[in-house]
This record gives C-alpha cells, structure tokens and sequence, in this order.
C-alpha cells in the first residue's frame, strides 16, 4: 500500500463511522464530488498546486460544494483535508472508502464494461443476475466491439466480441485449423 493510500485509508475510516447507516449515500455523494473535480481541468489544477496555500484551498472547495449541495458530512470532510493539505488524496480516498462502505454493508462491486451505453432495463437484468447487492459501475470502451466485461472480486468474466473475434483468429492461424478431422 502506498503513502498516500494508507493515509487516505485513516481518512476513509473515519469517514465511515461518522456516516453510520447513511454510508452508501456517502459514497455516492463523494464520487459525485471527486467526479465534478476530476472532470473539471481547473478545478483539479486549485485542488492539487501546492503553491496555492490552505485557505485558498479550503475557500475552493466550500465554495464547490455548496453549489454541488454536498451533505454537511462530506463538506466538514473537505475542509479537513483543505486544512490539513491533503486534497490532493480525494480520488484514492473516494476509492478507498467506497470499498469500506460496500464491505461494511455487503455490497459486492462489479466494473462493467460495454461497447455502447448500457440501456437501464439492461443494467437491472446484470445487476439481478449478479446478485442483490451489487453497485455495477459502467464504462464504455468501442474498441470491444459487442458483449460485455465485467469485473467482480478479482475475477474477469470476458464476453466481449473482441475476444471471440480473437479467439477465432488464433485458431483459424494455427497449423490443422481448416483441416477436416480424418483428413488428409
């Protein structure tokens, strides 16, 4: 584990047990903030310059959630890591309590990955068939061509047309592909 993850991992703790019952919400919340951060050039450059000073900072980030109508959990969060200069950890924090909250609350992960935007009836159907407490997060990647990659608990569950598309290009280039069985 990294410096900065451990430290974000302290954070991320008591983040936890301040939210009680209200954890999942807290997660979402927060990776709606970080998202808006990320997303956002400029905003990012404020959080992370180390010349910009603490109260800048700390000025910022009030200002950014109260337009963003954060929770009063999450801003006391932000002015904590203004204050203390730790804005920069906000995405590996965001990560680091969203696993503590789903764990803490039996929620199981799952990363989707699809060519095309999935529709909501079919990101219902992949929830229901993974289970009843699942948080899919979806992304889009054209390059699989069709079908879906879906990441849960370390394990990869690859029907992408790319990869079929793949393994059908090894075995047709393989020495006998073609050949009819008895053939000679």
């Amino acid at each position: 584990m990294t410096g900065a993850r451990a430290v974000a991992q302290r954070y991320a703790r008591a983040l936890l047990q301040a939210a009680g019952p209200d954890a999942l919400e807290v997660r979402d919340e927060l990776r709606a903030f970080v998202t808006l951060v990320e997303t956002h050039l400029e905003l990012r450059r404020v959080v992370v310059d180390p010349a910009l000073g603490t109260e800048p900072r700390r000025r910022v980030l009030a200002a950014v959630a109260e337009e963003a109508s954060v929770s009063p959990l999450v801003r006391r969060l932000l002015d904590l890591v203004a204050s203390r200069d730790r804005a920069s950890l906000l995405p590996d924090l965001c990560e680091v309590y969203a696993e503590l909250a789903n764990e803490a609350h039996g929620v199981v992960s799952a990363e989707v990955v699809s060519a095309v935007p999935l529709a909501e009836s079919q990101r219902q159907g992949l929830a229901a068939a993974l289970g009843s407490r699942v948080e899919l997060r979806c992304h889009e990647d054209p390059a699989l061509v069709g079908g879906l990659l879906v990441r849960v608990d370390g394990t990869t569950y690859d029907g992408s047309l790319r990869t079929r598309l793949a393994a059908l290009r090894r075995r047709l280039a393989s020495p006998g592909a073609g050949t009819p069985a008895g053939a000679s």
